[in-house]
């Protein structure tokens, strides 16, 4: 069964949307207010995750409310008008449980994982911190240096700060550039009033999804749902789109560049990026297998030139970003200060290598293996599956069975991951180098592998 968004389900209404292999089946029910309710029951289940899900991240802050998508992460668990901070997190560590939430640049979710039995209490303890915190002054302030060393802690990761220059590069003005966690002044300088008025725009009923998967009765669910939110002052909705896409306005990728930032660390960082495919493009799959052949595990090109062959990095590593509406493709290298133009001229040379001469048939094949073994490895656990249905539903607007996903997989060609790299791969990259001064011969070398780079 094709899934479709909850824009085009009926408020009040209840639907099946998928049915799985191994008997687990996925519902949603669309409350009156708009609020989603999606669960997967899985057959032989003892444990549930669930989440609730807002359609809001960093890209939709202004210059005004930089990092208050995060900001509220920290502060929903700061208490509410029926509990403490302590009182939520006593309530889940009485069953046993876990929670906890994460932010990205284009939603936030807050997550819970507990036996069947206590569902009940996760569900009216997650419900009742995203809907109905206090958000006081004084937990604003107290949580506001909390933040700040957050950022502290970012600011100290080269790998971090890398990855975050390269967003900024490849994405340049889109909102999407903004890094996640804000900035100093932006924390610092960010009023009670901004950060109530965001929730407020960001956390209504129709842009709010709670998802489950496990041990889960689907109408016990809706049930639960629904006596944890019957106090609430919501008018009756009809659920919008979750997000708002943007025009991409990327530098020309024909020029390249470097950036460079001073660390005092002992070790230096190597990192590259270009623009990749947004999440439903119909070339992502073909995409993830070549980000698997060059960089995605110890049998990759990355790791077998650059650590096992010449030696000169413990991490490396490639991946993909996907949005709704961009994407990054980033590689990178942790090492010595002086080899930091051995290694990316390593990186470039294989670039250049897949580029020209595509993929060998055996790793496309080991590729597709690794991918396939991870998926389904990843569907046994329940909060796998639950974020699925988190995703499908404020991010990709698709939610795929196992087997769907598998065949996507399996579909994906030698030829077209050889067309996927010419598109992604060609153009000159943006490099980040997050390390010491450096000598100046190194710099110049490094300057010189990039077309029309600069050692400044």
């Amino acid at each position: 069964m094709a899934f479709f968004p909850a824009s085009e389900q009926a408020a009040g209404s209840s639907r099946l949307l998928l049915r799985e292999s191994d008997g687990a089946t996925v519902r949603r029910t669309v409350l009156p207010n708009g609020l989603r309710v999606i669960s997967e029951e899985i057959p032989g289940s003892r444990s549930v995750s669930l989440g609730v899900w807002a359609g809001v991240g960093s890209r939709d802050e202004t210059d005004q409310s930089r990092g208050a998508a995060h900001f509220l992460e920290h502060l929903l668990f700061k208490g509410t008008h029926r509990r403490s901070a302590l009182a939520i997190a006593s309530e889940i560590d009485a069953v046993g449980g876990i929670a906890n939430a994460f932010t990205s640049k284009e939603y936030t979710c807050f997550y819970a994982k507990v036996l069947g039995r206590d569902l009940p209490v996760a569900v009216d303890v997650m419900l009742d911190m995203t809907t109905q915190p206090l958000l006081a002054e004084s937990d604003i302030d107290a949580e506001r240096t909390v933040v700040v060393e957050e950022i502290g802690m970012h600011e100290d990761d080269p790998g971090d700060r890398a990855g975050e220059a390269l967003d900024q590069a490849v994405l340049v003005d889109s909102p999407l550039a903004r890094p996640i966690l804000g900035t100093r002044e932006s924390i610092a300088s960010m009023n009670p009033a901004t950060i109530r008025s965001f929730y407020r725009r960001h956390y209504r009923p129709e842009r709010l999804a709670l998802t489950a998967a496990g041990a889960v009765d689907h109408r016990k669910l809706v049930t639960m749902v629904r006596r944890a939110t019957r106090d609430l002052d919501w008018a009756e909705a009809t659920p919008r789109k979750l997000h708002r896409r943007i025009s991409r306005r990327y530098r020309n990728p024909a020029t390249g560049g470097i950036g460079w930032q001073e660390w005092s660390g002992g070790q230096c960082t190597v990192a590259l990026a270009m623009p990749g495919l947004p999440r439903a493009h119909p070339e992502r799959p073909a995409l993830e297998v070549l980000n698997e052949i060059i960089g995605g595990g110890m049998s990759s090109r990355l790791f077998q030139n650059i650590r096992e062959t010449h030696g000169l990095a413990y991490s490396v590593h490639s991946g993909h970003s996907a949005y709704s509406d961009a994407g990054v493709w980033s590689a990178g290298a942790g090492c010595q200060q002086e080899r930091a133009g051995e290694v990316l001229e390593l990186m470039l040379a294989e670039l250049d290598a897949i580029v020209a001469n595509g993929p060998y048939v055996e790793e496309v094949g080991r590729a597709k293996g690794h991918l396939s073994g991870n998926l389904v490895l990843g569907s046994e656990e329940t909060s796998a599956r639950m974020a699925a249905l988190g995703r499908a539903e404020v991010a990709t607007g698709e939610l795929l069975s196992v087997d769907q996903a598998l065949g996507r997989i399996a579909a994906v060609s030698v030829d077209d991951v050889s067309a996927v790299a010419r598109k992604v791969l060609s153009a000159p990259p943006n490099v980040s180098i997050v390390g010491g001064p450096g000598r100046v011969r190194e710099r110049k070398k490094i300057a010189a592998l990039i077309q029309g780079g600069s050692s400044e």
